[in-house]
């Protein structure tokens, strides 16, 4: 299995790291982050493929947002 059980694992290739999104929520507490304002956030993505891993990230955020609600 890739991954974990709540879908998503750091992609081997760690770019996405530097995206502005990633560095936005990436020292917060799950407790710190809005989850409208990930949804906002993810809406203003481009679908592409480079971002594919930034997508990733966000939703799994908001599946965390949703086991602790």
């Amino acid at each position: 299995m890739n991954g974990y059980p709540i879908g998503w694992a750091p992609p081997k290739n760690m770019a996405f790291k530097f995206h502005p999104l990633f560095i936005k929520y990436n020292n917060l507490p799950f407790s710190g982050i809005d989850a409208s304002e990930v949804k906002n956030d993810l809406n203003g993505v481009i679908a592409t493929g480079e971002s594919a891993g930034i997508v990733a990230y966000l939703s799994w955020l908001l599946r965390v947002k949703t086991l602790l609600a």
